[in-house]
């Protein structure tokens, strides 16, 4: 039986010729001498030399307080999207990396604050803020700290001039885009619009979650049962059969990857909005907040539109009640309203 020797950092592998080639992984030089000769071992501690490693971390500073961080019980039982997207904001703090965790000041995070939303955005900015926020508390539990900075340093602001991050789809614009959707497509859209869930939910949602009449899934952790609405069910009956666990496909009937969902809606989206069939900022994500106002316009109640959504608090529900309570009262005051004295000739109430 021959043994096959394996050399960490070392690719090695047969060119098209049937030549032997040898690799350093990390620099991706090629490796001269003969392969298992002491020559050749020199040669890949050479190679190893070159590669630049980040000095080890010194305790105190913000990252070692990060690492330190990373590895308690609390992070761990953190759900797997929070973690990840806990690292990559620690990673947009990367200028404080090297910086002691006590002589961070809210002046010092205010800078950075500012230089991130200028770079990458505002909303990036803010999330920076509170991910550092929840690491100063682990840093006070500590007593490696006396004070969070976070606190009294705030969030950069939207700019009004621009359009809001998903916002509610109109009456026309759901009319459009699911006239125009293509079966596909349509499927998807149809989900995150009738049960208010999110773009990823909709796309992995499997067949089995159809239990007759009521579709059960989970949303931020909570299950729930919502019952598939006619139109929805209409729409999902003229559906093409496919071999995919998932009730959305592709066209090649095949599961849907986020990444191929967002070329293939940014691309339809686009085409719609240069026919002035939708107005801009459309996301999938604004068909849940539609779905939360439609709710709220109907006269459901709190509990159930919080219930529908998943969520865990009625923070998000009372937003949708307030601003349907608003509609209602504005449409009220301006039925009332008679500026030029029309309704008084008629001899209609007027304000």
């Amino acid at each position: 039986m021959v043994t096959k020797l394996r050399i960490p950092g070392v690719k090695r592998y047969r060119d098209r010729h049937g030549r032997w080639r040898n690799y350093h992984r990390a620099t991706g030089k090629p490796i001269l001498a003969e392969f298992g000769t002491a020559a050749f071992a020199a040669e890949v501690n050479e190679l190893n030399g070159l590669v630049k490693r980040p000095p080890p971390v010194a305790d105190g500073t913000l990252k070692g307080v990060m690492d330190e961080y990373k590895a308690t019980p609390a992070f761990a039982d953190l759900a797997m999207a929070t973690r990840s997207g806990y690292e990559r904001y620690f990673d947009v703090a990367a200028p404080l990396h090297a910086v002691p965790i006590k002589s961070i000041d809210s002046a010092g995070l205010a800078v950075i604050r500012d230089k991130v939303a200028m770079k990458r955005g505002r909303r990036t900015a803010n999330y920076m803020l509170s991910v550092l926020s929840v690491l100063f508390g682990f840093a006070i539990e500590r007593k490696y700290v006396t004070a969070n900075p976070v606190l009294v340093v705030k969030r950069t602001k939207r700019d009004k001039s621009k359009p809001k991050a998903n916002r509610p789809w109109t009456l026309a614009e759901r009319q459009a885009v699911l006239k125009a959707a293509p079966p596909h497509l349509k499927v998807p859209l149809a989900l995150a619009m009738f049960t208010g869930v999110r773009k990823g939910d909709a796309l992995k949602m499997r067949k089995d979650a159809v239990r007759g009449a009521v579709i059960a899934t989970s949303k931020t952790g909570e299950e729930v049962f919502i019952r598939i609405h006619p139109e929805l069910a209409e729409i999902l009956a003229s559906v093409p059969a496919h071999a995919a666990p998932t009730i959305a496909a592709t066209s090649r009937g095949t599961t849907w990857t986020v990444t191929g969902f967002n070329a293939v809606w940014i691309k339809f989206k686009g085409k719609l909005e240069d026919e002035g069939r939708i107005g801009p900022g459309l996301t999938i994500h604004g068909l849940r907040h539609t779905l939360g106002g439609l709710l709220a316009d109907a006269g459901c109640d709190l509990d159930t539109i919080r219930r529908v959504l998943g969520q865990k608090t009625l923070t998000m529900a009372q937003l949708y009640s307030e601003r349907a309570k608003k509609e209602v009262a504005t449409k009220d005051a301006m039925d009332r309203l008679d500026p030029l004295g029309t309704k008084a000739k008629s001899g209609q109430t007027n304000v």
